[in-house]
């Protein structure tokens, strides 16, 4: 008889036990709950110039829907575009100024079926200040006010945030504004190709000579 009620009381305390961990573990995740904040979700789409397919003026559109760019590559940044500026490349590329070439560095291994480089946006120069860095970036930090020139593969300024690699970015100088800085690396890229690669100077042959670009 003893071990009988001893044997009730034990389940009795054990039910009531887990009665009230059950109820302590409901309590704490509904206060949890309570005091989780939510907010609101990053914008995903920007204003952007792009263009559908390859002709005149006329295939050029604005539109307010063009995906964010993202960080692909621990060596990449995003920057928000303060000024960007518009070369011949960019109007011969709307043309279609070599689309299978650029399509080829794209996607070396024609994974995507063609026209998948749509909707394309324009222009290779950008002054802006670094949003986002990866991993493997140490020379910028969010902030910095920057200015590159962006390879015609990817896609380009003509947009409210632009992605380019670390190599390809360099620390705008304070003396320039945006717009003024935007005007420059493109074509001063350009000259400097012309005089270095074509040209063959450098620093070693070139002190006291003068060049016209």
């Amino acid at each position: 008889m003893f071990t009988m009620e001893f044997l009730k009381t034990c389940v009795l305390r054990r039910n009531a036990c887990t009665a009230v961990c059950f109820w302590r573990s409901h309590a704490i995740q509904k206060l949890l709950v309570g005091k989780i904040s939510t907010t609101s979700s990053r914008s995903t789409v920007m204003p952007a110039w792009v263009i559908d397919k390859y002709g005149k003026n006329e295939v050029l559109r604005f539109t307010q829907n063009m995906m964010i760019p993202v960080i692909h590559y621990p060596n990449e940044v995003i920057i928000k575009v303060h000024a960007a500026s518009v070369n011949p490349i960019d109007v011969n590329m709307r043309s279609g100024y070599g689309a299978t070439a650029l399509n080829m560095k794209r996607d070396p291994l024609h994974i995507k079926t063609k026209g998948e480089e749509f909707p394309l946006t324009l222009g290779r120069d950008v002054s802006g200040v670094v949003m986002e860095c990866g991993l493997d970036v140490r020379y910028f930090k969010p902030g910095d006010e920057v200015w590159a020139a962006v390879p015609p593969w990817k896609q380009g300024t003509l947009s409210e945030f632009v992605v380019v690699s670390g190599n390809e970015v360099s620390l705008k100088p304070k003396s320039l504004t945006h717009t003024r800085a935007a005007s420059l690396p493109y074509v001063a890229l350009t000259a400097w190709s012309a005089i270095n690669k074509v040209g063959g100077l450098n620093d070693k042959n070139c002190p006291g000579k003068r060049k016209l670009a």
